[in-house]
């Protein structure tokens, strides 16, 4: 397993009950913002990539989606297992790397990756492979992490002292190139900011532990940039964008 696969699955496999049961992921609004850009027809083929523990997997297949979720932690999906049984919805899980989709071309109708593309080691790969097993016409959905450009690595510093599985976020700007270069048609974008208690933006990572004390301490330090620090919360920045492989 590649090193940063293993921090991901340590990481995840740490907070994954966490992660289960945050209300931010289950009910945030970018996942109904993300579900209602994309406008999907009915009983449309989706993967959701990197799903975690689900909440965007079922939330899909809620709307009749024949939806298949795709994550690399084991513990993540048993808990999108559970959820999934607790609601009474069909979703087929897979284990698996995002760089690698073992899927044949033109599969799906959409493929979806919600709160977890900074975590990926070779995003311009993924994007690869998801141009490949969309069908002429499928749409990708995108929901992640971003930063105005003069404080995207900033905000990249922050996540990596917070979390050492963090790759890399993207701007706005970043994100459009890298849609265009992998041969997608960008459909839809834009950027929203949600305030949160820095301590909100932390978890699930504790405050007094190591990681939360170091990412405190450069939140607060003189040098940040500005924008993710504003009069004592800190900006969480949410990209959505759709793109259709024409």
């Amino acid at each position: 397993m590649d090193t940063s696969d293993e921090k991901i699955t340590e990481y995840f496999g740490r907070y994954h009950a966490a992660y289960r049961d945050s209300a931010r992921h289950a009910q945030g609004q970018d996942l109904s913002h993300l579900i209602e850009a994309l406008d999907l027809a009915p009983q449309s083929q989706v993967l959701d990539a990197a799903c975690g523990t689900g909440h965007t997997s079922l939330a899909l297949a809620q709307q009749g989606h024949r939806v298949t979720g795709m994550d690399l932690t084991p513990e993540m999906l048993n808990e999108a297992k559970l959820l999934a049984g607790q609601k009474k919805l069909s979703v087929t899980w897979e284990t698996g790397d995002v760089h690698q989709l073992p899927w044949p071309d033109q599969t799906f109708d959409a493929v979806t990756c919600r709160r977890a593309a900074h975590h990926f080691r070779d995003l311009p790969k993924f994007l690869a492979q998801v141009y490949r097993v969309l069908k002429p016409a499928g749409l990708l959905g995108i929901s992640d992490m971003t930063a105005p450009s003069v404080a995207v690595d900033d905000l990249n510093q922050l996540e990596r002292l917070r979390d050492s599985s963090h790759q890399r976020a993207r701007s706005a700007n970043q994100w459009a190139a890298l849609v265009g270069q992998a041969g997608l048609d960008l459909r839809y974008l834009q950027v929203s900011v949600e305030p949160m208690l820095p301590t909100e933006w932390l978890s699930p990572v504790a405050a007094e532990s190591s990681e939360g004390i170091q990412a405190m301490d450069y939140l607060h330090s003189t040098n940040v940039a500005p924008g993710l620090l504003v009069n004592g919360n800190f900006h969480k920045y949410r990209i959505i964008l759709v793109a259709l492989k024409p």
